[in-house]
């Protein structure tokens, strides 16, 4: 099996941001906001860009494992204790890898817009946030499967 990308990384999270909002600050964003939800297992980075005049809020939620998911791989295999370093450890470690996964995603993101492989309207778009508060991917994931029914479908390689 393969290991994944950044896996044991001691980059801490605190770093990975650091590095996340120097990468944005460079491509041009006016905002920032990171957000910890520890109890729903995730956090979420927002930003604004603007492009001809208009502004733009963009999503990425990053989810972790929550507080009951880490306790219970802290428990000691046949006592079925919560060990509280390995629980500590756990919770050191949570976000490590996830945040470095982020940011070598925006990163090749921003670099496929400045190469002009993509813009950055195409690349965002599945994270853009309406007047709702809901990206447009939460808007559209649910209406795929009918989305693709029409003529998109017919793009779509299928039996010969």
């Amino acid at each position: 099996m393969s290991r994944r990308f950044a896996e044991g990384t001691s980059v801490s999270v605190g770093k990975s941001r650091g590095d996340i909002d120097t990468l944005l600050r460079r491509w041009g964003v006016d905002g920032i906001q990171w957000t910890d939800q520890f109890g729903e297992g995730q956090m979420t980075l927002q930003f604004i860009w603007k492009r001809d005049d208009q502004g733009y809020l963009a999503r990425f939620v990053v989810v972790l494992p929550t507080e009951d998911e880490l306790q219970e791989e802290a428990k000691h295999a046949t006592s079925g204790r919560v060990l509280a370093t390995k629980l500590e450890k756990l919770r050191e470690a949570s976000g490590r890898r996830e945040m470095r996964a982020l940011l070598l995603y925006l990163k090749g993101c921003f670099e496929a817009i400045e190469d002009g492989i993509v813009d950055a309207e195409r690349v965002l778009l599945p994270f853009l946030v309406g007047k709702d508060g809901k990206t447009f991917a939460e808007h559209a994931l649910p209406q795929l499967p009918k989305l693709l029914s029409g003529t998109a479908q017919a793009l779509l390689p299928g039996p010969s």
